[in-house]
């Protein structure tokens, strides 16, 4: 518990680390997203006009501007865990929400949000933590959930070079997800460019009901097996 604690704080320092590294001096407003996050919305078109939308470890926040621009979504809410980056965000977006917030806690209601976003954060979370994360991503979405990061054909950790002491730990996360029973996926785009170890995978899925995800089965119908 200790550890874990102590790599939380860690990155809490490093969020704001890894934001002065990459946007420092830049206008964060014209930060384009990836090209396969902006695919997913191409290839599995889904009307997001309306929509609330939350994205957990939202760094530069240009994934929910370029949802903004693109869809009319109501409501853009981002969390980080670095206080320094909220305040930040909320200073040069302040059209949006921005909350410091950690991953396997989030301070939202049960489907408060229409689709809730992971895009390179899960490899950062403490294994420990890693199926509590995932379920607080589902247990505040609604309906839609947007999973992006790397999926190698086996999982792996590397050594976080500004922190030796420190690991990023790469898995495919499609198995984990669905394996909650209430959410399946609608599709992935999958992106290897020769090289399997370093696979990133950007996947949509969908919140179903739990009345369909778990059928209520009766003792009749035990008996007729």
């Amino acid at each position: 518990m200790e550890d874990a604690i102590k790599r939380m704080d860690v990155f809490r320092d490093e969020s704001w680390n890894y934001f002065q590294r990459n946007h420092k001096d830049k206008n964060i407003r014209e930060v384009s997203p990836s090209r396969q996050f902006k695919s997913i919305f191409r290839v599995y078109p889904i009307d997001l006009k309306g929509f609330s939308v939350l994205e957990i470890g939202c760094g530069s926040a240009c994934n929910l501007l370029w949802l903004k621009e693109q869809f009319e979504i109501k409501r853009a809410v981002g969390t980080e865990p670095s206080t320094k980056v909220v305040e930040k965000l909320s200073f040069e977006f302040p059209e949006f929400e921005f909350y410091h917030s950690d991953s396997r806690v989030l301070p939202f209601g049960n489907s408060e949000f229409d689709l809730v976003i992971f895009r390179g954060v899960l490899l950062w979370v403490d294994r420990n933590y890693i199926m509590q994360s995932i379920g607080e991503a589902i247990r505040v979405s609604s309906r839609y959930l947007i999973i992006s990061d790397f999926a190698p054909h086996l999982p792996y950790s590397t050594v976080y070079h500004h922190r030796p002491q420190y690991r990023s730990y790469k898995i495919s996360y499609q198995p984990l997800v669905e394996a909650t029973g209430f959410v399946r996926c609608l599709g992935s785009i999958y992106i290897d460019d020769g090289d399997e170890w370093n696979a990133y995978q950007t996947s949509l899925f969908r919140k179903i009901d739990l009345e369909e995800a778990f059928p209520l089965r009766s003792e009749k119908d035990f008996k007729k097996r």
